[in-house]
């Protein structure tokens, strides 16, 4: 855009300083990109090796269209949460803790 900005609009525009911190990047509000509504925070709670962790996974949901939305740090907490359900699936902590014991 600036290419296109004559000498004089250029010499019009201000320098601004912005502050980006931590919560800088947490999503805390918006419009549902679906249907334009107000979203909505929810926490959802999800647990795995029967209970012995959960992860709180906080999403912004439209309560219209039901679309839910997440934030990187969010959406990275919920891939560690799939990877290890999938984990679990596929090899059950019993057989994990048989094999090691097998090492030693």
């Amino acid at each position: 855009m600036e290419d296109k900005m004559s000498l004089k609009e250029l010499e019009k525009l201000k320098e601004v300083k912005i502050k980006i911190d931590k919560t800088s990047f947490e999503v805390n509000s918006g419009l549902c990109k679906k249907c334009n509504e107000k979203l909505v925070k929810i926490v959802e709670n999800k647990s795995i090796l029967d209970g012995s962790m959960t992860f709180h996974i906080i999403k912004l949901k439209c309560l219209k269209c039901g679309k839910e939305y997440l934030d990187l740090d969010q959406a990275e907490k919920y891939d560690l949460l799939l990877t290890l359900e999938k984990v679990m699936k596929n090899k059950p902590i019993e057989d994990l803790s048989e094999k090691i014991s097998m090492l030693n």
